[in-house]
């Protein structure tokens, strides 16, 4: 497993937007790959940290390092969410759970708009909520009124596929549900979505604290990403020139 750090330099520029150095921690091969893809792609500079995969090791080992700010990508949920909050007095620390939760509502969005419906009229279908805890109150920040919950204990009485009939989005952490006609289908399934809030959450540099007490600036990221998106895809492109600005002023109109 990988840990990520963040360290700001503030001298660095790429064409006039302050440089972030991003010490990225995922698991396997991925970690290289999500760092090359920020490096080259965003005004991030990002590097891969290898951490040990259980809780204790993993807040020891992300505490020694030299960084102001850290995003945790392919541990545990359980335990990158642990050190989140271990950590949260110290230095900046991201985790998966927050940038695909972010990722996930930007796309309900955009499947919404397209069905000519919003987020306040709609009947969005949420499967295995457990999976991904923070994504229901950031659906709820983005101002979706009708949600319904189906884990996997209930497919016995309550088939996913009936369910899903009455409703305008599913969106599947798990990959349960088979996309067909009938209502969108929202999944993880792209290894860029992730890393997508990431250039705008940092562009302004780091901030202690716990990032999942406030979902409503993770839905302010998932309506600028949204807000980005070609008419040919869910979610925007990594390398959009616009994406860490676009998704900065968003965070700080949140946080003002």
């Amino acid at each position: 497993m990988f840990a990520i750090a963040e360290q700001v330099t503030p001298t660095a520029r790429r064409e006039g937007i302050p440089v972030t150095e991003l010490v990225l921690t995922v698991a396997g091969d991925h970690a290289a790959a999500a760092a090359r893809l920020l490096t080259d792609h965003t005004p991030l500079r990002a590097v891969a940290r290898p951490v040990p995969g259980d809780t204790a090791g993993l807040i020891t080992a992300v505490r020694a390092l030299d960084a102001d700010a850290v995003f945790l990508t392919g541990a545990d949920r359980v335990a990158a969410r642990t050190a989140q909050l271990a950590l949260a007095g110290a230095l900046t620390v991201y985790t998966e759970e927050d940038t695909l939760a972010i990722a996930l509502a930007a796309a309900v969005q955009v499947a919404l708009f397209r069905r000519g419906r919003t987020p306040a009229d709609a009947r969005i279908l949420v499967a295995a909520p457990a999976a991904l805890p923070l994504l229901m109150p950031v659906l709820l920040a983005a101002g979706t009124a009708d949600i319904t919950l189906w884990h996997p204990a209930d497919a016995a009485a309550f088939p996913l596929a009936d369910l899903a009939r009455d409703v305008d989005v599913v969106v599947d952490p798990i990959g349960r549900h088979e996309p067909g006609p009938g209502p969108a289908v929202v999944a993880p399934g792209d290894p860029v979505a992730p890393l997508l809030a990431l250039p705008g959450l940092l562009l302004d540099g780091p901030r202690t604290g716990d990032p999942q007490a406030h979902p409503d600036v993770h839905a302010a990221c998932a309506r600028a990403l949204a807000g980005l998106t070609p008419v040919d895809r869910l979610l925007p492109e990594l390398a959009d020139p616009d994406l860490a600005a676009r998704v900065a002023g968003a965070v700080a109109a949140a946080r003002s």
